[in-house]
């Protein structure tokens, strides 16, 4: 189990350093380009691979954080409290990977039916922003837990568990609501993907280099949280730009 999880992690790092760089490509080029067509299936395959093998080692080291990350907590001075940070850092990359797989997942999806939505409405494609909701509400009371025990910083929880809420909502409603704009389905493709990318940045920001950012301190929290700040601001500017089209069109 332990040489799975070591190859599942060296594809993770692989996978999340292409997907960093084939994440620009797309979102620079011009839409319905060849270019942004190809890139983007690249860049939606990469994302699959990660989101992936990242959902199946947080699910390995929560069943069984003892054997997976053993040597850790029992070099602790305080075991019990080392099991716990354990946990709920993994949860974090837990619910990172299910917002990865679940944005790049929608995207790829309302690209595919477009202004058709009785696809999405099956019960294992709704499943997903629900199970990302529940996951963030988990998020949301650890961050309760870690800021009375003083365990680590509880912010990154709260802001992320805001996030999944707001994301899984927002698929939800696009998905249920009984009347949407004829162009909607471009702006959830383009905001999924910007969402994909805020994960993948995030992730490595907060797992990948954080021992590179551990001697700025809480400053750290800054890089983790610009990624979603620069992409909530992107996916504003996008959605702005394609309702803007349905007005002058009169739809």
């Amino acid at each position: 189990m332990l040489q799975l999880h070591s190859f599942l992690l060296y594809t993770h790092i692989l996978a999340g350093a292409l997907a960093m760089v084939l994440f620009v490509i797309p979102m620079v080029a011009r839409k319905g380009s060849l270019n942004h067509r190809k890139y983007g299936r690249f860049y939606t395959y990469t994302m699959y691979v990660l989101a992936i093998s990242a959902l199946v080692m947080s699910v390995m080291v929560l069943v069984a954080p003892t054997y997976f990350k053993g040597q850790l907590i029992n070099q602790s001075t305080s075991p019990e409290d080392t099991l716990a940070t354990v946990r709920m850092f993994w949860t974090l990359l837990l619910f990172l990977s299910l917002l990865t797989f679940t944005s790049i997942h929608h995207a790829n999806r309302v690209l595919q039916t477009k202004g058709n939505r009785a696809p999405l409405r099956k019960w294992h494609y709704v499943a997903m922003p629900v199970l990302l909701m529940v996951v963030a509400s988990v998020l949301f009371v650890q961050g309760i837990l870690m800021a009375q025990h003083a365990l680590v910083s509880p912010y990154l929880h709260f802001i992320f568990a805001v996030l999944g809420i707001v994301n899984g909502y927002q698929m939800l409603s696009y998905i249920f609501s009984q009347n949407v704009a004829s162009n909607r389905w471009l702006i959830e493709h383009l905001s999924s993907m910007c969402g994909s990318g805020i994960a993948v940045y995030t992730a490595f920001f907060a797992f990948g280099a954080r021992h590179a950012l551990a001697h700025i301190g809480q400053w750290q929290l800054l890089f983790w949280v610009m990624p979603g700040v620069l992409g909530g601001v992107a996916i504003y500017f996008y959605s702005k730009k394609y309702e803007a089209l349905n007005v002058r069109k009169g739809v």
